[in-house]
């Protein structure tokens, strides 16, 4: 199955002019593990994937194959290992091929499959917000999730409740971006100037976001710092602000890992 899984992906990736480093940029996303030498040289028949990395691999190409319109599919390794990977249909790439509904279902399709809206706390991401608050002298930071209608906050330091209604999160509006979305003063943002959270406790005028991803691009959540008081935030401090981001994407993709082969493990038993 092994030779005839990777000569599948060979042809597919041909077909569709997928290079290794394309690919590895997907496979990342699902939650893959294995660097882009290693998935170059297992392509070339060099090296060996387990089950479980060669599915991640497949789950990728597939993807990429949807988002070009073609019809063939990687057939996965092994049934339980494929419904494990269930996620998002379609990549976030082709959202505007999507009505927002449809858009909004795959988005929270991707969010329910990395585990995290269940798996309890997350220590490095306790971590992580510590560090952030403590390097921006902000009075919050945190790791939010944005489920349908509520916001939860996976990992927070600072006056913040762990639950909102979606309506009321900031970040909210940061899933809407492909980008780090700053606030330099809400008081002075027609958007924010009236929100709640504005005008009565804990009184923020400061706040600063980079969407969190889950698999297949679609944006689940927000690094966040927050303060009472407004922020300049000069280039140099968002490049230091998205290396924290990119630190908590990491261990997103790694959660999804973990939530597969804890599903895989249930499976056997």
């Amino acid at each position: 199955m092994k030779q005839a899984q990777r000569r599948l992906m060979l042809e597919a990736m041909s077909r569709c002019g997928l290079t290794p480093g394309q690919v590895w940029l997907h496979y990342c996303g699902n939650g893959g593990r294995a660097s882009e030498a290693h998935l170059a040289l297992f392509l070339q028949g060099a090296e060996s994937l387990t089950e479980l990395e060669r599915d991640i691999l497949a789950h990728a190409i597939n993807e990429m194959l949807w988002d070009r319109r073609h019809e063939s599919m990687v057939p996965y390794a092994t049934t339980p290992a494929a419904q494990a990977l269930e996620g998002p249909r379609i990549s976030a790439a082709a959202a505007w091929l999507l009505t927002d509904t449809e858009a909004e279902d795959e988005r929270l399709r991707s969010l329910s499959s990395t585990g995290l809206m269940h798996s309890g706390p997350a220590t490095v991401l306790d971590e992580l917000v510590s560090e952030a608050r403590a390097a921006f002298d902000v009075s919050s930071a945190t790791v939010s999730l944005i489920d349908a209608d509520s916001q939860y906050l996976k990992a927070a330091r600072g006056p913040l409740p762990r639950h909102a209604p979606r309506r009321e999160a900031f970040c909210d509006e940061a899933i809407r971006t492909a980008a780090t979305f700053v606030i330099t003063d809400t008081r002075r943002d027609p958007r924010f100037a009236n929100h709640p959270l504005v005008v009565q406790e804990p009184y923020l005028r400061f706040y600063a976001a980079h969407p969190l991803r889950g698999p297949g691009g679609w944006n689940i959540g927000a690094f966040c710092i927050l303060d009472q008081r407004p922020h300049a935030f000069p280039a140099a401090e968002r490049l230091t602000f998205r290396r924290f981001a990119r630190r908590a994407q990491q261990e997103i993709s790694r959660s999804r890992h973990t939530e597969e082969t804890r599903h895989r493990s249930a499976e056997r038993n």
